[in-house]
């Protein structure tokens, strides 16, 4: 989400020539956006933006076999910022994605131990989804770091 800020010289008096005016008045957008993106008509090459949906189907197509469910909490406005995941473990955990990364919003799980065990991640701020399930999801975590050294081994031989 976007701010602007809008500056501007009150030139009501008409004591400032035309080439006044048109210097004085500025627009300053503060975009909070970690993904540079450019115009089409732009010669430098940015990769896309991608929206929340993209990175939702991205997870669950790479993640599918360590979780058993990922999916856009649905909004009223246009655009949803949440997403929902289901641990192997039957945790729910939500996170919102913002220009600061993906914070966790809340923990549900039927253990009170789960819960009570995760509680102090609500409000926590990770670069990356596989950051949160690194740490709430055991299973996850072992998958992971099997795919990891799988990963390492094939680059090593």
């Amino acid at each position: 989400m976007a701010s602007s800020l809008s500056l501007a010289l009150d030139t009501s008096d008409h004591s400032t020539t035309p080439q006044q005016e048109q210097m004085a008045a500025a627009t300053v957008t503060l975009s909070p956006s970690p993904v540079l993106s450019a115009s089409p008509s732009s010669p430098y090459s940015f990769a896309p933006a991608l929206s929340l949906a993209d990175d939702v189907a991205a997870l669950a197509s790479e993640y599918s076999p360590m979780l058993l469910d990922v999916a856009p909490v649905p909004s009223t406005c246009k655009v949803s910022t949440e997403v929902d995941i289901r641990t192997k473990e039957h945790t729910q955990v939500r996170l919102s994605v913002s220009a600061r990364g993906w914070t966790v919003e809340r923990i549900e799980s039927d253990d009170p131990a789960v819960r009570l065990q995760y509680h102090d991640l609500i409000g926590a701020t990770f670069e990356d989804p596989e950051a949160v399930l690194l740490r709430v999801s055991p299973a996850f975590a072992r998958e992971w770091q099997s795919r990891l050294v799988e990963q390492l081994e094939m680059l090593a031989s």
